[in-house]
């Protein structure tokens, strides 16, 4: 490039508006300053661009060559400006959020509709796999923010936030015969259990848990999602390992009876996790402000 790409800004602005005032009113420097850089502008092109008169300037031959091939690259850089301003100021935008079906019903619904309402116009998109698919999709750039539970594998180069404890707790209906029971370590394989799927990340404690004190356990059921897990104890149909936190206000209605243990599970760490490289995200550091 000849010259400063400051001064075909200020020759496109002078074109435009066919005035030097006017451009230097726009540009909000002095009139002076304007005339000045279009004279170092045609010194480096070795040319005339405008014409002077009374009523403003009128662009000559190489003026209007040059006019009509950097107008549209400076209202692009324009728009890319605007665009910016709106994506700093939330007006415009897009957020994809993952989590598994468990958090996005039991935590961030209430979350996604504030943010929704705060700021209308920033797409939000859900994604509801597991937690393997979702670190896949964030590694690819889908997905800006996957929300799971601690111990998990974490891939490098992601940053993790803790929101919140969660406690893996045993619940049953109030007519279950172990509600007033204790229930200890040796009595684990032979209750009748509904737990979510081994490989669950949201089983991962439990997992841990059996295996340092050796226990071996013969779940009743497999089901993949704490909902229907809590149905079927609230139901009589066994008992559910579920999360404390999740199902609290069954737990206060009587609904749901939480079973008294002489152990205790590991608490869990619910979190979300973000590629380091979007961290900076204004649109992403918005979304977390609300869960703090």
């Amino acid at each position: 490039m000849k010259t400063n790409l400051e001064y075909y800004k200020v020759f496109y602005t002078v074109a435009k508006n066919k005035n030097i005032t006017q451009a230097a009113n726009e540009l909000m420097v002095s009139q002076p300053a304007v005339s000045k850089s279009i004279k170092l502008l045609e010194r480096d092109l070795d040319t005339i661009l405008f014409t002077r008169s009374k009523d403003g300037v009128t662009l000559t031959n190489a003026g209007e060559i040059l006019y009509n091939k950097i107008h549209q690259s400076m209202e692009l850089i324009q728009s890319a400006e605007e665009d910016i301003d709106q994506l700093n100021n939330m007006e415009q935008g897009t957020i994809n959020i993952g989590a598994g079906n468990t958090i996005m019903q039991r935590y961030l619904m209430p979350y996604i509709k504030e943010f929704h309402e705060k700021y209308p116009n920033i797409n939000v998109i859900v994604h509801t796999l597991v937690t393997g698919e979702l670190f896949k999709r964030a590694q690819l750039g889908l997905v800006d923010i996957v929300f799971t539970h601690l111990p998990n594998n974490i891939p490098d180069g992601f940053n993790v936030i803790k929101i919140k404890k969660l406690h893996d707790t045993f619940v049953v209906n109030k007519d279950s015969e172990y509600k007033d029971k204790t229930i200890k370590k040796k009595d684990l394989n032979t209750l009748p259990l509904v737990l979510l799927p081994f490989s669950a990340s949201n089983r991962n404690n439990f997992n841990k848990f059996c295996l340092k004190n050796n226990i071996i356990i013969n779940p009743l059921m497999e089901i993949g999602n704490d909902l229907i897990i809590e149905d079927c104890a609230q139901n009589g149909l066994g008992v559910g390992l579920v999360v404390r936190e999740y199902v609290q206000n069954k737990l206060d209605s009587g609904e749901l009876f939480e079973l008294k243990t002489n152990f205790h599970i590991e608490e869990k760490d619910l979190v979300c996790s973000i590629d380091e490289s979007r961290m900076n995200n204004k649109i992403i550091q918005n979304f977390i402000s609300l869960l703090k």
